[in-house]
């Protein structure tokens, strides 16, 4: 009996250690890498956020819904933004493999006056292949892309993952960065500035404020991130246009949007 007993111990005291050693699904997230540092995807929330964009006088001038959902394997984030003049409307789709680890599919529509811009392209291992189309009036301009670029993201991934990582005040990430609208290639860094307490009227929140600065090929933005877990994008401003944007509202989505 003492055997037994002896034995049965012995079995449950490895069968513990076995299962402490197994890997959880939370660890092979956090192994995730994007721009060298580890990635924490439960940042990443099914949900619909909706901004409004404010000029220096804190006029409404437009808005912007960001909807992010995960399917079969991929997350996909929709863009919908608008001047309140009619001006400029864009709606645009993204979809990243999250086995990968890379952005593999653009789609973007975008009307500045009179002027359209469509945008979809598929990249794989920095190979874009694709099409770049101008509508001007009545007059249509294609490009067709086909090309090898040299870049760590592109572009449209900033939005979709910058609040997943956790930065530390001595980081400065330095990256090349695929614009699509543009097809070039920007060389950007992400750093960390400082702490600060903001308000929108979707509330107050403690942030980390990061920096985007560029070469000039796409715009700078300061962007602030919460603190708090799982963290979320509250505000951008963009020193050019001295432009920014802030939450309003924040809703789960059903898994589609």
């Amino acid at each position: 009996m003492n055997k037994y007993l002896t034995m049965k111990n012995c079995f449950l005291i490895a069968l513990t250690l076995l299962l402490a050693c197994q890997p959880s699904g939370n660890e092979n997230v956090s192994e995730k890498k994007w721009l060298g540092l580890s990635v924490d995807l439960a940042s990443i929330q099914p949900e619909i956020n909706t901004y409004y964009m404010f000029d220096s006088t804190k006029a409404k001038i437009g808005s912007m819904i960001f909807g992010t959902y995960f399917e079969n394997g991929k997350l996909i984030s929709r863009d919908t933004s608008s001047f309140d003049d009619g001006s400029v409307y864009e709606e645009a789709e993204f979809i990243f493999d999250t086995g990968t680890f890379k952005l593999e599919e653009v789609s973007i529509g975008m009307q500045i006056n009179s002027t359209k811009l469509n945008v979809d392209i598929i990249a794989s291992e920095n190979q874009v292949n694709g099409l770049y189309r101008v509508t001007r009036d009545t007059t249509i301009s294609d490009y067709p892309v086909d090309s090898l670029y040299t870049y760590d993201v592109i572009r449209s991934e900033l939005y979709m993952l910058m609040q997943t990582l956790d930065y530390k005040t001595e980081d400065t990430i330095k990256f090349k960065a695929l614009i699509p609208t543009s097809m070039t290639v920007s060389n950007a860094s992400l750093y960390y500035v400082k702490d600060e307490t903001v308000t929108t009227p979707a509330g107050t929140f403690d942030c980390k404020v990061i920096h985007l600065m560029t070469d000039g090929k796409m715009p700078q933005n300061r962007i602030w991130i919460t603190k708090e877990k799982p963290a979320r994008i509250v505000t951008f401003y963009v020193p050019g246009p001295k432009l920014s944007m802030e939450l309003i509202n924040s809703k789960k989505s059903n898994g589609t949007y």
